[in-house]
Parts: structure tokens; C-alpha cells; sequence
């Protein structure tokens, strides 16, 4: 053993944390990869309150050794003094599938399943630490507190699921064992229960509504949440669409029931899922809801959602409006998808009320151009694009670097314009050396607006959809076709092969083509405007709307992607434009970071 890593152990055992952990981290500053000083250091993190910071470094022992049981088993602890319950339960599975008479895991395992309330499967995790091994101190105090606390509703379920495993027990009976199994954690249990209940009458309403609600559970439906990783099982979603149904049409006073009915089916739309049958049916049950309950915004945008696929945007917007007067400001500012909806305008009126986007200009922070780009060389022909993007300082700060470095790589010698709201001087000379680097020809715009009394979602919101005012402002000192790109992005190949492919047409957007909602469907994390009339109009009454609502005091985010669409929608009915449309989920040309 390294002496540095044996005087840290002896350190360590002795109590004295502080003295222990720098020469743990000087071990690995040697030696990355030292077995020894990864568990040890983990370990000190975990007892001095930091298990957060001890994860980061179990999988790395796990990355050393995959096949480690107890490797498996200390990430599962840590995960879960973490906060991160439903990872260490998933860890502490695959620890048990290599060794399931691993005590260690099953303890863990039953901690992690207590921390969760799921008693019945707390308790079997204990019963199987004890049977692995008999003298486990800490599975015998655990299970004895368990029971304390659980000790009759455990009792109580599995007196219910005996009775209700009788042949002759009816739907009614195996409905409410099912119940008391979930009341005690058993979802596997009580799914299988409310299964058998169904058996018996598929019309029970108990039995549908729990097994309606277990199947969104499992499937991954109810973790969905902006900017989230998540993975969603639509088959299993919409089963329990199905249960939901059965329970309501037997109970139509079932509001639980009624309102995950309804949640399920937005969030199927919102994750590109939802087939045109259960969009019609969950729109259908949304009108029923929204007679009942005025104020349901997920009933509400259900229904935009319908009339959204069926392309009558201008119905879409005229009902968004008018559901939105039923609520005061405050609350809309609450309500993300409510806000969204918001910024739906299709109608004629509103477009032609729109002042010309010179007006917008000149009610913004002036533009202050500060680095042009170097002329390019001789015969470069004008259809060559340039590149731009815009963002706030923080962002300049945290992706630009990248993005620039991307794109010096790939794309030696192309044009790229940045324009910063409100940067830092650190920024400005920062691109002042881009401005000298000579990979790039770099062009640097900065404006800075006054924001104060500005709302948070407000200030995010211009550094989003300003850009493309800001877009339009290039496009035209340049007279050349400009791409906007999202700052997070990474550059995986030249974008000026794109050229080729937008001969003839005005603009080029990526679009996801699940129809996700009129917010959602033109991502413009990359965007492309040809220095045509058609690109200059398209832009020019982009800005328009996006300066009409930046004037105001209601303004919400994924305004740029809301009026993308809705402008193309109504070019489209009135003066269309050509449009280049490319798979944002097979686009090879960039990789984003921001979840769209």
C-alpha cells in the first residue's frame, strides 16, 4: 500500500476526517484510478454529510470493476442519503441479480425501500438480510422499528390478500386487498390483486381506478418533468388510459380517476406518443372535465392540443384566449403550460395589428456593433451562411467557448456572428481574441436592455426570442444566409454543406415531427434564414410578434418556439413562404445540450 494512502486510513480510523481526506485526494491526484483511495475518500464523504459528492466517485470504482456486488451496494447508500431514493432501489437490484445472498444489499435494500414507505417490501428485505445473516444488528433493530410503525396495516393486507386469494372471492374483495397492499407498498402486489379483481368483473370501478393509477407509475409517466431525463412505456400508459376510462364510465363522479385520465394524455402528447384515437377520446373526456372543474389547465390544453393536430391553429388560439381570461396574472405565471398557451395569437387580427418590426426596433436596447467579421476571400460565393447565436453573459461564459472551439474544428474559415446581452468585460475581451484568432472571420453585437422590474421568467424569455430580432438585424448587414444556432450546442460537421440542400427555399427548420404541441414543434435550437425576401419577411414578422409580447408584461418561456410556429402558420394561409424542414431527431450536424 501507497504510505500516503496508509497514513490516511490511520488517519481515518482515528477519527480525524480532516486530516485524512487531502491526502486521499493527493493519492488520486497521482493515481486516478487507485482502488484503495476512491473507496476510502467515498466513504468519508458519506459519514461527513456529503453523499452527493461520494457518488461521483462509487461508480467510478464501479467504471474499474463492473462485476463488484458491494461496489453496487455502497453507490445504493449513497444514492439514497442523497435524495435519490428510486436510483439506489434500481443499483441495489443489480447488486442482488450478481449475489442475491449479498446481506449487505438486502439491508440496504430494505433501508432504501422503508425511506419510501414500501413496508411490505422493507420488511422482506430485512427477513432476507436475517436469513443471509442471522446476526445482522442493524437488520433486527430496523425490522423491529418497521413493525412498530407498520406493524397492523402489514397485518391487515395480508389478511385482506389471503381472503381475496380464496376462488370464491369476489371483484369487490380483491379490490380492496389491493388497496391495502398498496397502502403498505406492495405496487407489485396490488397491481397483480387489482387484476384479479378485473377477472372476476371488468367493470369494477375500485379495481380499475388502482390499477389505472399503479400502470402510470410503472410506466414512467408521472416522472416526466421539463429539462428531465425520463423514459415513459406507452403501451402500459395507455392501458391504464383504459382502466381510467372503465372507472369513469361506471363512476362519472370520480374525480381521481377523471383527472388522471386527462393528465395521461397530455403528458403522452407532451413526450411525442399520443396516436390520434387517444388524443380524440382524452379531448372528448377534457370538454366533460372542463364543465366541471372551469379551471383545469391540463383539461384545457388537452383540447388545444386536439385542434392543435388537426391544424386549425386560428380555433386553437381563439379557445387559448378565452380560457386564459379565467385566470388573473399571477396565476398564469404559475402555470407553465397555461403560460404557454398564452402566446398562442393565429388570428388575422392580431398579425395585422402587428406593428412593422422597425417599430420593435426601435423600441429595444440599441444594437452596438463592435467587431465586424473579416471580408472573405476572393470568389467566395455570396450564398456561403454565416453562423450565429446570442445569450446572456452566464451562458457566453458557460457554453460559448465550446461552441466557438466547434466551431474552428469544423468549420475552418466560416463567418460567424455573436451577439451578448449585457456582457461582462470579461466576455468582451474574450472576444476580442476571437476577433484576432484567425480560425474564424467573428463578427460581436451587444446590447443592454434595462431590465429592472423585470420578472425572472420575463429577463430568460428576451435572452431567448430577442435573438432572432437580433438574427434579423445580421441577416441584413451581412446579405447572406445566416444560421441561428443554440449556444449549448456542439458542432459535429460543417453546417455549410446545408447550403446545398437550401437551394430554393426561404427558411430551414428543425422540426420534431411527433406534433408535441404548437410550442414544440420548430425547436429552433437551429434554425436557417436565407438572405431572400421570403427569409427577410418570415424574420421580419417574427420579430414583430415576439416584440409584441416582450413589450408587455406577460411573457413566458418557449416564446420563440410558439411564435416560429404560429408565424409560419400564418404565412402559410396568407403569404407563403418556402420552407426546408429537417428531422430534428436525425439531425448529424449538431448536438445540443438543452433538452427539448
Amino acid at each position: 500500500m501507497e504510505p500516503a494512502l496508509d497514513d490516511a486510513i490511520r488517519l481515518h480510523k482515528s477519527g480525524n476526517h480532516a486530516g485524512a481526506e487531502p491526502l486521499y485526494r493527493a493519492v488520486l491526484d497521482r493515481d486516478p484510478a487507485n482502488r484503495g483511495a476512491l473507496q476510502m475518500l467515498a466513504m468519508l464523504l458519506v459519514q461527513t454529510g456529503r453523499p452527493a459528492e461520494a457518488v461521483g466517485h462509487f461508480q467510478t470504482i464501479l467504471r474499474l470493476e463492473p462485476g463488484g456486488v458491494a461496489g453496487y451496494s455502497n453507490l445504493a447508500a449513497a444514492l439514497r442519503l442523497a435524495g435519490q431514493g428510486a436510483e439506489a432501489i434500481a443499483c441495489l437490484h443489480r447488486a442482488l441479480a450478481l449475489d442475491p445472498a449479498h446481506a449487505a444489499s438486502w439491508f440496504n435494500l430494505g433501508n432504501g425501500l422503508k425511506q419510501l414507505e414500501k413496508a411490505a417490501g422493507a420488511a422482506r428485505s430485512y427477513q432476507r438480510t436475517l436469513t443471509v445473516e442471522p446476526g445482522h444488528a442493524g437488520a433486527a433493530g430496523n425490522r423491529k422499528t418497521l413493525r412498530d410503525q407498520w406493524g397492523p396495516r402489514l397485518d391487515e393486507a395480508e389478511r385482506q390478500a389471503t381472503a381475496a386469494r380464496h376462488p370464491l372471492a369476489d371483484a369487490d374483495a380483491r379490490a380492496a386487498a389491493a388497496e391495502a397492499l398498496l397502502a403498505v407498498g406492495d405496487a407489485a402486489a396490488a397491481e397483480t390483486m387489482a387484476r384479479a379483481a378485473l377477472d372476476r368483473d371488468d367493470r369494477n370501478h375500485r379495481a380499475n381506478r388502482l390499477l389505472g393509477r399503479l400502470l402510470l407509475e410503472r410506466s414512467g409517466a408521472m416522472d416526466v418533468r421539463s429539462g428531465k431525463p425520463f423514459a415513459v412505456d406507452r403501451s402500459l400508459v395507455e392501458e391504464a388510459i383504459g382502466a381510467l376510462r372503465r372507472a369513469v364510465a361506471v363512476r362519472p363522479d370520480d374525480d381521481e380517476a377523471d383527472w388522471l385520465h386527462v393528465a395521461a394524455v397530455a403528458t403522452l402528447v407532451q413526450v411525442g406518443m399520443a396516436s390520434e384515437a387517444v388524443l380524440r377520446d382524452g379531448a372528448r373526456a377534457a370538454w366533460a372535465r372542463l364543465r366541471r372543474h372551469p379551471k383545469d389547465t391540463v383539461a384545457a390544453s388537452v383540447i388545444g392540443f386536439h385542434v392543435y393536430r388537426r391544424d386549425r391553429l386560428v380555433l386553437a388560439s381563439w379557445l387559448s384566449q378565452r380560457f386564459r381570461r379565467r385566470f388573473p396574472a399571477a396565476e398564469v405565471a404559475r402555470e407553465h403550460e397555461l403560460g404557454l398557451w398564452t402566446m398562442l395569437r393565429a388570428d388575422d387580427a392580431f398579425f395585422r395589428a402587428l406593428p412593422p418590426v422597425d417599430a420593435v426596433l426601435e423600441s429595444m436596447a440599441p444594437l452596438e456593433w463592435r467587431i465586424e467579421p473579416a471580408p472573405g476571400p476572393a470568389g467566395e460565393p455570396a450564398t456561403e451562411p454565416a453562423v450565429f447565436f446570442c445569450c446572456d453573459d452566464v451562458y457566453f461564459r458557460r457554453f460559448a467557448p465550446a461552441l466557438l472551439e466547434s466551431l474552428a474544428e469544423r468549420m475552418p474559415g466560416a463567418t460567424v456572428a455573436v451577439h451578448v446581452v449585457a456582457p461582462s468585460p470579461e466576455t468582451e475581451q474574450a472576444m476580442a481574441r476571437w476577433g484576432t484568432d484567425g480560425r474564424l472571420r467573428v463578427g460581436f453585437s451587444l446590447d443592454r436592455p434595462e431590465m429592472v422590474g423585470w420578472a425572472d421568467v420575463k429577463r430568460v424569455t428576451y435572452y431567448a426570442s430577442a435573438r432572432f430580432i437580433r438574427a434579423l438585424q445580421w441577416l441584413r448587414r451581412l446579405d447572406r444566409p445566416l444560421m441561428v444556432i443554440d449556444t449549448d450546442a456542439h458542432v459535429a460537421q460543417d453546417l455549410r454543406a446545408l447550403s446545398v440542400e437550401m437551394a430554393g427555399y426561404d427558411v430551414g427548420f428543425l422540426v420534431d415531427g411527433r406534433r408535441r404541441g404548437p410550442s414544440r414543434e420548430i425547436t429552433v435550437c437551429f434554425n436557417l434564414y436565407n438572405n431572400t425576401p421570403g427569409g427577410d419577411r418570415f424574420l421580419s414578422l417574427l420579430g414583430a410578434y415576439i416584440g409584441h409580447f416582450l413589450a408587455g408584461a406577460e411573457v413566458y418561456w418557449m416564446l420563440d418556439q410558439m411564435a416560429h410556429y404560429a408565424v409560419l402558420d400564418w404565412l402559410n394561409r396568407h403569404e407563403p413562404i418556402r420552407v426546408r424542414r429537417f428531422d430534428f431527431l436525425n439531425f448529424p450536424y449538431c448536438h445540443f445540450v438543452g433538452a427539448k
